[in-house]
């Protein structure tokens, strides 16, 4: 795991997305690099609106088999993530934000923290070496005590 703090001001936004790219396997850096421009615009607007001026966290954890990537994002604000629209006007300013992590995370949410929430995504990678199988489970043998 590694993490990065930032200031919550707009400049962060290109830091941390700078910061992560090098970080990142090549085949999922751009979309993970977008999901970190998303989530830390939201954390920076947040803490802006809560009047708070705590650091931005920003966490990236990629386990030791390179299959998964996890991206947190820790912000101020205690308010909910509302629930993904269902469509955006097309003229509209914002609201995309979730449909973007629909469309490119393998999984998202948020929780609670001490004082205020962390946003996370899930990503999976599918590398030509090692495709996702599901495998039977192993039988295991129960013994009576």
């Amino acid at each position: 795991m590694t993490c990065l703090h930032l200031p919550p001001v707009p400049a962060s936004v290109g830091t941390a997305r700078k910061w992560a790219a090098p970080l990142l396997p090549a085949d999922i850096r751009d979309p993970v690099g977008l999901v970190v421009s998303e989530l830390v615009t939201n954390a920076v607007a947040a803490d802006e609106a809560a009047g708070a001026m705590d650091d931005i966290e920003v966490e990236l954890t990629i386990d030791p088999a390179g299959l998964h990537v996890a991206l947190a994002v820790t912000d101020a604000s205690a308010r909910p993530l509302p629930p993904s629209p269902d469509a955006v006007p097309a003229d509209g300013d914002g609201g995309r934000g979730l449909l973007l992590l629909d469309a490119l995370a393998y999984d998202h949410g948020w929780a609670r923290r001490v004082t205020g929430k962390c946003v996370w995504a899930l990503f999976r990678r599918a590398t030509p070496e090692r495709r996702w199988a599901i495998s039977a489970p192993v039988r295991l043998e129960c013994a009576d005590a």
